[in-house]
């Protein structure tokens, strides 16, 4: 891998716009596919060498990934409603963690071989058509031009359109370190919902990395943001009230916001043009996790381009599925809208609905649920621990507005 210090007129076969979870990871498999040698620009604003975020995610069978986990577990500990209290066994599962850095460093390793692949340090300032209609990124530094593809993770959408379901999943965490050993490092917190709800869906997680080290995340499913104290007062209260730490440091901070809604995303806003990440629309809507699934579609979306040899105007039938959103279940789509109305409209507290997920069903099976890997069968079974009369109101105003948007 180089460093891009090409004239304006450089041309590429792909460029990708963000060199973040989406933009690393399409290069890594396009360096490992039937396309390895494709010249590639990779643009980002950072080096991508500081850890700035932590993904969490769950998994049956390893990946490629797995030499840079952090760590692994095989249960969870679920604080519900209703005096639900429990440490689960996820059976053929780990949940894992990987931190950013070790992610960013990984990739970079696989593809620092590569001379073809060039990355470039700088700020994109648009993705568009030049006058001959051929994709292009403008930088600060110049003008680039893709032959084939210019792949967009920067052109996020404001998620502002009101006839959608719009909530943010926005947290802050702390890793911190103890003096004294005070962490199980074998058991994690994924759901603590103890915490005071203020009618919304808020929970804290823990992390242990080792008896003396964890990160303590806490989270909000909800349509506005907080100021950046009530964050921090929580997490003091939550250490020092729930955990019973008095005596810690704080060793890193992570805080974000991730899109939850259900407002359409145009993957291909132009011939040439394709969106990846949030930017194309991969997060989960109605939980806003992202790793696993990115790396689905990116997988699809590779071997897509494998087959019509990287060239974006001999696959038609490929390019009409992205725009359909044919990677992203219709029926999966649905079920996300009605749990975000749900949410959204407070028809029920989102603590008892998750706390009837994972103590009415199998822990494992709701992980499998939340990857889409259900059969519909297996969804109609899961729904039905959940309050009926609730999901049914939902459910009538999400229909209904889908087909009064469809037939506009």
């Amino acid at each position: 891998m180089s460093t891009a210090s090409e004239s304006y007129s450089s041309t590429y076969d792909f460029i990708i716009a963000g060199g973040g979870l989406a933009g690393l990871s399409l290069a890594y498999y396009l360096s490992q596919s039937s396309l390895e040698n494709a010249k590639i620009l990779i643009i980002d604003q950072s080096e991508k060498k500081e850890n700035d975020k932590t993904w969490c995610f769950w998994e049956a069978q390893p990946t490629a990934f797995d030499e840079i986990v952090r760590q692994k577990w095989n249960g969870v500990w679920f604080h519900g409603s209703r005096n639900f209290s429990q440490f689960l066994p996820i059976d053929e599962y780990r949940y894992k963690l990987i931190r950013s850095a070790d992610f960013y460093q990984f990739i970079y390793k696989a593809i620092s071989r590569k001379d073809n692949i060039s990355f470039l340090i700088d700020s994109v300032l648009s993705v568009e058509k030049d006058i001959d209609n051929r994709p292009q990124v403008k930088t600060t530094q110049g003008i680039f031009k893709a032959s084939q593809i210019v792949f967009d993770s920067t052109s996020r959408s404001s998620y502002d359109d009101t006839r959608y379901s719009q909530m943010l999943q926005h947290f802050k965490g702390w890793v911190i370190e103890t003096v004294a050993p005070v962490f199980d490092e074998t058991k994690p917190t994924m759901f603590d919902f103890s915490v005071e709800q203020n009618d919304e869906c808020r929970f804290v997680y823990v992390l242990p990395y080792s008896p003396t080290k964890a990160l303590v995340e806490f989270t909000i499913f909800s349509d506005n943001l907080l100021e950046d104290s009530v964050y921090d007062d929580e997490l003091k209260s939550y250490i020092s009230q729930r955990l019973k730490i008095t005596n810690y440091r704080i060793d890193e901070i992570e805080k974000g916001t991730i899109p939850m809604s259900d407002e359409p995303c145009i993957q291909i806003p132009d011939d040439g043009i394709v969106r990846i990440g949030t930017a194309g629309g991969y997060v989960k809507a109605s939980t806003g996790y992202s790793f696993t699934r990115t790396q689905r579609i990116l997988k699809n979306l590779v071997r897509d381009l494998e087959r019509a040899k990287g060239n974006f105007d001999s696959f038609e039938k490929e390019k009409k599925s992205w725009r359909k959103g044919k990677y992203i279940p219709n029926w999966k789509a649905l079920l996300d809208s009605i749990l975000l109305d749900v949410m959204l409209k407070n028809r029920h507290s989102s603590k008892d609905i998750f706390t009837r997920l994972f103590s009415k069903n199998r822990p494992a099976q709701i992980l499998k649920f939340l990857d889409e890997d259900t059969s519909l069968l297996e969804d109609l079974a899961i729904m039905h621990t959940v309050p009926i009369i609730p999901f049914l109101k939902s459910a009538f105003v999400v229909i209904f507005r889908k087909i009064w948007l469809f037939l506009r």
